[in-house]
């Protein structure tokens, strides 16, 4: 929590309880009283109003009878009072107050994280328009404080689920403001990116998330991480739900294809593999050799040369290609006598089927002597692939 000159006393309701008294941390331990511990977070909960001590009771003894349950809740407010007051000052007068049968926590002297939380989120939307860079501050201040959801230790705590149920909402809204300004202001998709794959964590099915870590991916040009990520989107949301994403989803990986489409001036592809300019070939290489790093999963390239056939023929022979390969694949009419395509997740052994089987359909179309070479590197020889590509990027 932001920690301030004037906070005598420091609630951390977002995660797990945390109290500071006069700067020292107050330890789970001293808490011998549950009901004066459950009692000091109600109080913070609801952010220095006034509550009743009928509605104490019930919040503590709800289904209690035949026992002074008055006694017990100035018991419990006794024991709160006393751990509120700092050690050098024992005689001070506690931040829990008592006016007229009503109980309150003093917010004077007292910062509560939840209260902060809601003034940086509100600060953030009020100047999103305005000022961008003092709005994406206050967001980066808000998540700061969100160490987890409202005092997830007490789940099965009725009273707490509408307050977590609001702070969870209110963080979400601020990640994705703070990742669509992050894109637009600072031009950092990866740490946008950063910040929508932790909140899916908490939530993997919140449709506003998945968009904001697809602008993301986009804005960064990891067009092959943004389709895989839609389609899983798309798998989760049929597997889950029966539903579709939404027109607005689908638009952005829409406009992605078209957008990299006319960069390449290539007509725009039906089914078969995904067909790219030289400069989104590279960025897609760029984006497996990183998952290769990560995970272990390894890609494979096959290069289509030109021996002799003519402009046309070879036209014809990429468009063949392009219809045959899979889903996953990229292609790239990369030189004039050159075809690239891209094979994620795939061995060298895959690769060779694949090409064997591109390799028959252009002998059905040419003849047994189609003017075609066809070169296969894999990572699994990651040595000679990046000295292989290196020369081939020279072309």
């Amino acid at each position: 929590m932001t920690t301030s000159v004037t906070c005598r006393v420091e609630v951390g309701l977002l995660g797990p309880f945390t109290l500071r008294v006069g700067g020292r941390q107050v330890r789970s331990d001293v808490w011998k009283s549950k009901k004066a511990l459950t009692l000091l977070k109600y109080l913070a909960s609801i952010h220095g109003r006034r509550v009743s001590s009928d509605a104490l009771i019930e919040l503590l003894w709800p289904d209690q009878i035949n026992v002074d349950i008055q006694r017990n809740l100035h018991t419990a407010i006794w024991f709160a009072r006393r751990i509120l007051l700092p050690e050098e000052s024992p005689t001070a007068e506690s931040p829990l107050r008592y006016s007229h049968g009503s109980y309150w926590l003093d917010l004077g002297g007292t910062c509560i994280d939840v209260a902060l939380f809601e003034s940086h989120a509100t600060r953030s939307r009020e100047l999103e328009a305005t000022n961008r860079e003092m709005a994406l501050f206050h967001c980066e201040a808000a998540l700061a404080l969100y160490r987890d959801d409202f005092l997830c230790e007490d789940i099965y705590e009725e009273w707490t689920i509408p307050h977590r149920d609001e702070y969870r909402e209110l963080y979400f809204q601020v990640i994705v403001r703070a990742a669509e300004l992050l894109i637009t202001h600072r031009g950092d998709s990866q740490e946008a990116l950063n910040l929508c794959r932790a909140a899916l964590k908490k939530d993997p099915f919140r449709e506003e998330l998945y968009a904001a870590a697809l602008k993301a991916l986009i804005a960064g040009r990891r067009f092959m991480e943004a389709l895989n990520l839609y389609k899983q989107y798309v798998k989760m949301l049929k597997d889950e739900f029966g539903l579709e994403p939404s027109p607005a989803v689908t638009d952005l990986i829409n406009n992605m294809k078209e957008s990299v489409q006319r960069a390449n001036a290539s007509p725009k592809p039906v089914g078969g593999a995904y067909v790219c300019s030289r400069a989104v070939l590279q960025s897609f290489l760029e984006t497996e050799s990183r998952r290769l790093k990560l995970t272990g999963n390894h890609y494979s390239v096959l290069v289509v040369g030109n021996n002799g056939a003519s402009e046309e023929q070879f036209l014809t022979a990429f468009t063949l290609l392009q219809s045959l390969l899979r889903d996953s694949d990229v292609i790239c009419h990369y030189a004039p006598t050159m075809i690239v395509v891209l094979m994620p997740y795939t061995t060298g052994l895959g690769a060779k089927i694949l090409s064997s089987k591109a390799q028959q359909a252009l002998e059905q179309r040419f003849g047994r002597a189609a003017p075609f070479s066809f070169l296969i590197l894999s990572s699994e020889q990651l040595d000679v692939l990046q000295n292989r590509w290196s020369a081939l990027a020279a072309t």
